[in-house]
């Protein structure tokens, strides 16, 4: 069972807080030089560009000419990593309409100083889709034999015979791929990739740098009948892409390191010049030089790498909500500017965050983000409540349509418009998000028979393979009717552990009478049954339930693959959790549900009872083909507009009524809220349908502690007041609100700079000391005045609160709950965890889901010195 967020005991509260607190060739320039000084322009309304957008224009290249082609960037500067929008109009549509043959574009990122330069093209990050060699026959068949990888010899001419090298290919004559430069000087292998169980000679493979699992490139890109395209990429920064570094400072210089998106038209003649046959498909990679030299090269400027504040300042620690950490993550640089003091973020459950800002002394923190209010009791501090962002829960999803009329000859000519693009609509309903949360369709457990006994109960066997086939889902998205019938969706990525966010989508469904009863237990129209393991546990547990549970039982039973042995895989192989938010959009974004369901014989190590045998194991499920992605995810609004994803609409038990996750949805969110158990806080009611309000709408408060030591007070008081003035302007920029949340209104504002006099202004108890002095550029001058007239949520009194809420028994203490984003790059932190270990200072370690300015002098919690 689902266990409800409780408030600890004084003593909980405590323990909790502490944790919180430790926690390549010549002939490659034959076309001239490339331009990278366009002027930024829109080439497709997308509604994604910022104000570093660029558009730059193909170029007549040496047998075809890619000069009417017009590619725009949605965002070149200020990245981290990220989603960007790639669109492009002027384009020769792809053929033929059910694959990648010919007329698409390849997208990849690269790192050399020098787009001009000869050797250029081993520093893009493209061909990590074959793994140790293997090659895909299905991809091949997709986009062409060698499109997909570096090599130099597998190439096929136009009329399908081999083709041998590239006449302007210039690599010694035993190379047989390309090799890849990696930023810190590494260069791979020329020949081909090792076969398992070859010796080691210390050169390092593709796979040492990026696997198919995480590299970003896009191997195929559709042009539409009228020439258009759209594309969201997915732009990779620091270790996330660690051959790169993109954003590296390095010694002596004052900005990260540039690099590049590399656009690679690829037309319908093969290299000597011959057009393709109509039933062949392009050949080669677009590495080789005959292809390369028609690319389109974009300029990538990343945040730096570096600590966000000077070391040695100041640093005053916040803990609680992951939806205000994309928000704390960009608001920090300016707030430490001028020598300032530093804002630190810990994402913790909401129970640990209660107990940080409620516990006295040095185990407190003076200021928990929180998505219910802090409900004290009459012996705890004065808490007071400031409205700091607007964001929301959202089903994020990243579908390329399917919707060729070869394949599905009643496609419509809209339908055909859509074909391998990313959809931009999605509609569901409560009882949709209840069969997508309770794994109730054949593709959302590892082995739906009924025949096996480690299956799951036959009513899934009987069940819709995926919502793609499921009526209810067509008749509110009929594009979907033309798609392929074999179409896949991949199991919905759902962040882990216990959250308000989950609980409001859960009350959200389970508000609506058809959802309620189908989760008892009660077919729908076409006889579809809810995963008999969540009955009792959802239907049971009704509105308290905060998680997102995976209680399918069924396992994908052994096989014997050339006398190794399979060993059964179950859920947490076959759909993991998501190990936060923004890791959830991320992993949509690339519709991979990090599946390891694929039985590599090879790994796993040597049988120690039969050397001559070895173990196997299970690897990551290969990406989905071009055009072929169906990724489902929950997520948060930022999280979802930083990796470019669209969310759906959710509508009534009709399909009617349906809210976008939009400004004025949010806003009309905001408006329905109800006041909560304590005065002047708002709350979110999902079970309350209100006309053109998003029903996930979340209000994230700052909870701050009034009994705090002044100099830490002051100092919350300042990042409450830049939270609710500049830090409320919507951008890309550090220091802005990042696109997906909504700014705050006026109103709520005001009441924030209200908090913010008050806890500036505030008296602290007799038991709590000041500190002996105020942080290092910190101005007394600069606090405002009090308010004469507090505003909502000011007054420290609450209204009639509920008296101690018994922790069940063998309840564990709290322990903070740190949420490291994947991937962040460390190099610097793991000599600064070093200094502080030596003088006995603790820091959490940061990422956009948990920030931390680890370098400080002893931290200024508001505790008695």
């Amino acid at each position: 069972m689902s266990r409800r967020l409780t408030r600890p005991s004084p003593r909980r509260r405590v323990a909790a807080a502490l944790m919180a607190a430790l926690v390549a060739p010549l002939a490659l320039l034959a076309v001239g030089e490339l331009d990278t000084r366009q002027p930024a322009a829109a080439a497709v309304a997308g509604g994604r560009l910022t104000d570093s957008a660029m558009t730059q224009s193909g170029r007549r290249g040496q047998y075809e000419d890619f000069s009417g082609l017009q590619v725009t960037v949605s965002q070149t500067r200020d990245l981290v990593t990220q989603g960007i929008e790639i669109s492009w109009t002027g384009g020769t549509p792809t053929a033929p309409e059910s694959a990648y043959g010919r007329n698409y574009l390849q997208f990849m990122q690269c790192w050399g100083p020098d787009p001009n330069a000869p050797d250029f093209r081993e520093t893009c990050q493209f061909g990590g889709l074959t793994d140790k060699g293997e090659v895909s026959e299905e991809l091949e068949l997709q986009v062409g034999v060698s499109a997909s990888g570096r090599s130099v010899n597998f190439n096929l001419d136009a009329t399908g015979n081999p083709a041998g090298r590239d006449p302007a290919e210039h690599l010694p004559a035993d190379a047989q791929a390309i090799p890849f430069r990696s930023s810190d000087g590494d260069r791979t292998r020329m020949k081909d990739f090792p076969l398992p169980g070859a010796p080691d000679d210390g050169v390092p493979d593709i796979e040492d740098f990026f696997r198919r699992d995480e590299t970003n490139e896009v191997v195929a890109a559709r042009t539409g009948p009228d020439g258009a395209g759209r594309a969201i990429f997915e732009v990779q920064r620091g270790s996330d892409a660690k051959g790169l570094n993109c954003g590296e400072v390095l010694p002596g210089a004052t900005t990260g390191r540039r690099c590049w998106l590399v656009v690679v038209p690829r037309g319908e003649r093969d290299f000597h010049g011959n057009v393709y046959q109509s039933t062949r498909r392009a050949s080669g990679s677009p590495l080789l030089p005959s292809y390369f030299a028609n690319r389109i090269v974009f300029p990538l400027d990343f945040e730096p790498i570096r600590p966000p504040c000077p070391l040695g300042g100041e640093v005053f620690d916040t803990v609680g909500s992951e939806l205000v950490a994309p928000a704390a993550v960009s608001w920090q640089t300016t707030l430490c500017s001028g020598g300032k003091a530093a804002f630190s973020h810990t994402v913790t459950t909401e129970v640990t965050a209660d107990a940080a800002v409620l516990a006295p002394g040095a185990e407190g923190r003076g200021v928990a983000y929180v998505d219910e209010p802090v409900v004290r009791e009459e012996t705890d501090p004065a808490i007071v409540h400031a409205p700091i962002t607007i964001n929301a829960a959202v089903i994020a999803f990243q579908i390329e349509a399917r919707t060729s009329r070869s394949e599905v000859p009643s496609s419509t000519p809209e339908a055909q418009r859509l074909n391998g693009q990313p959809l931009p609509e999605l509609k569901l309903t409560p009882r949709l998000v209840a069969k997508l949360l309770t794994q109730s369709y054949q593709q959302d457990v590892p082995n739906p028979s009924p025949e096996d006994p480690q299956g799951s109960s036959p009513d899934i066997a009987k069940n819709p393979r995926s919502i793609r086939v499921d009526t209810e889902f067509l008749k509110l998205n009929p594009v979907f009717e033309s798609f392929f019938p074999t179409s896949r969706h991949y199991p919905i990525q759902m962040p882990d552990g216990e959250s308000v966010l989950a609980r409001r989508l859960w009350q959200w469904v389970l508000a609506d009478e058809a959802a309620r009863k189908w989760l008892s237990g009660l077919p729908d129209k076409q006889n579809m049954r809810v995963n008999p393991a969540y009955v009792p546990l959802v239907f049971g547990d009704g509105q308290g339930l905060s998680r997102f549970p995976k209680e399918d039982p069924s396992c994908r039973t052994g096989e014997v693959t050339n006398g190794v042995p399979k060993f059964p895989y179950c859920m947490p192989g076959f759909a993991p959790w998501a190990e936060s938010l923004e890791v959830a959009a991320r992993q949509t974004l690339r519709s991979d549900a990090r599946q390891r369901i694929v039985w590599d014989e090879t790994a796993g190590g040597v049988d120690p009872e039969n050397p001559l045998a070895r173990l196997g194991d299970y690897k990551a499920a290969p990406p989905p083909l071009p055009g072929r992605k169906f990724g489902l995810g929950i997520t948060d609004a930022a999280s979802a507009a930083r990796y470019g994803l669209a969310t759906a609409s959710l509508c009534d038990a009709e399909g009617e009524n349906c809210v976008r996750a939009d400004t004025a949805g949010l806003l009309a969110g905001v408006d329905a809220m109800e006041p909560s158990a304590v005065e002047g806080v708002l709350q979110a009611n999902p079970s309350r349908s209100v006309p053109g309000a998003y029903p996930l709408t979340m209000l994230t408060y700052a909870a701050a502690n009034l009994e705090r030591s002044e100099p830490a007070r002051r100092e919350y008081a300042r990042l409450l007041r830049y939270a609710a003035t500049d830090g409320q302007t919507i951008g890309s920029k550090p220091g802005q609100l990042p696109p997906g949340y909504v700014p705050l209104p006026e109103p709520l504002r005001n009441q924030t700079l209200a908090v913010a006099a008050e806890l500036a202004k505030s008296t602290p108890s007799p038991a709590t000391t000041t500190d002996p002095a105020p942080p290092p550029g910190s101005d007394p001058a600069a606090v405002p005045p009090p308010a004469s007239t507090p505003a909502p949520g000011v007054t420290p009194s609450v209204a009639p609160t509920p008296g101690p809420t018994p922790t069940p028994p063998g309840t564990p203490a709290p322990v903070a709950a740190t949420t490291p984003t994947p991937g962040e790059p460390v190099g610097w932190l793991r000599f600064l965890l070093l200094a502080l270990l030596g003088v006995g200072v603790a820091s959490g370690i940061s990422g956009p889901t948990m920030l931390t300015l680890g370098y400080r002098r002893p931290p200024s919690t508001g505790a008695e010195p």
